[in-house]
């Protein structure tokens, strides 16, 4: 290559990667010289001399008893994943997808450069290893707390109000969550947000636990949501409408509401505040938000080579949500049940 241009080696590096004093004449000429020879540079020979692998790391959840094959089952972390490396892949880098430990230090194997870390939690107990790797980290999900300054993620406050104006919009007044017990901060900010919205418009809140042990594919989360929503529903006070805060609960919902003689939207509301292909087959559909995991993916990769690159991206990116009404949360008469005129 260096001979073909008849130049230096130093030269031919400076000038394919942007750096060293290559007047502009004689880098347009080697570049031009490389895309004619099919020239491509040794990643392997770069990453020795610069210390970089050119492999970002995707760090998934750790739900307890749960495998990375069942959590890519799921079709949030399964769009991340496949987004992410598309995204690592046009960035000519590798995408390694981080097995979920029990010990975190075994993170220390794995050489990359930098790492997306999926829906962590304010007690993760990957956070603090994660920061004395000294690389460069982002987060696909809230900070929590600014452990983790520089992160993409939708707005969980402004998705639940928007959710709950749209219930009550719809004649809801007793509007109840169904919130995995988990450390999410995505959960945390959802409920806090509820709780607010309660207090200004006159509401008791009311949330429903779901416990997650064992639970690690979207049947059995909505099978945890089926067993609790049963029992919210069957009480004297139950609830006309049900915001489901995980995948799968808002299938179980559905299918409680069923097995108690419940019509839904008519009897009982519900929605979802994160959309999946399910939710748009039960019957009927569930109302859910898309969070545009895809979308999220490609900026946290974005987001994560900036830093590589040493520069300062803007942190946050909230990213936009689009709030998907479907027959679940429809109250709008039709023509069919309007009452007749005399």
């Amino acid at each position: 290559m260096a001979a073909a241009c008849g130049v230096s080696v130093g030269t031919v590096s400076y000038a394919l990667n942007g750096k060293g004093r290559v007047d502009a004449d004689t880098r347009t000429r080697i570049r031009e010289t490389a895309d004619r020879l099919g020239y491509v540079a040794n990643q392997a020979a770069r990453g020795l001399r610069s210390g970089r692998t050119a492999t970002l790391g995707l760090l998934m959840p750790t739900p307890p008893q749960t495998s990375s094959r069942e959590l890519l089952s799921l079709d949030w972390h399964s769009q991340v994943a496949v987004a992410a490396a598309d995204a690592a892949f046009r960035a000519d880098h590798a995408l390694l997808l981080l097995p979920a430990p029990q010990d975190p230090a075994q993170l220390l194997r794995h050489p990359v450069d930098g790492i997306i870390v999926t829906d962590p939690a304010r007690d993760d107990p990957r956070l603090p290893v994660l920061a004395g790797l000294g690389l460069p980290l982002v987060a696909l999900g809230q900070g929590v707390g600014g452990l983790v300054p520089n992160y993409v993620t939708a707005d969980a406050e402004s998705t639940t109000r928007q959710m709950l104006d749209h219930l009550a919009q719809q004649g809801a007044t007793r509007i109840q969550l169904l919130v995995p017990d988990a450390g999410w901060e995505w959960t945390r900010l959802s409920v806090s947000a509820y709780r607010y919205w309660c207090g200004e418009h006159d509401h008791a809140p009311t949330t429903t636990l779901v416990g997650l042990a064992g639970t690690s594919t979207e049947t059995g989360l909505a099978d945890a949501a089926h067993r609790a929503a049963l029992q919210t529903l069957s009480a004297p006070d139950r609830p006309d409408a049900l915001l489901a805060l995980c995948l799968g609960f808002g299938v179980g919902a559905s299918r409680a509401a069923q097995e108690l003689g419940l019509r839904v939207p008519d009897d009982l509301l519900i929605a979802q505040d994160l959309d999946e292909p399910s939710l748009q087959s039960t019957d009927p559909p569930i109302t859910a938000a898309d969070m545009h995991p895809r979308l999220q993916a490609k900026a946290a990769v974005d987001m994560l080579l900036s830093l590589l690159d040493g520069n300062h991206p803007p942190s946050p990116v909230i990213t936009p949500v689009d709030l998907h009404l479907r027959a679940s949360t429809d109250r709008t008469p039709t023509k069919d049940s309007a009452p007749a005129v005399s």
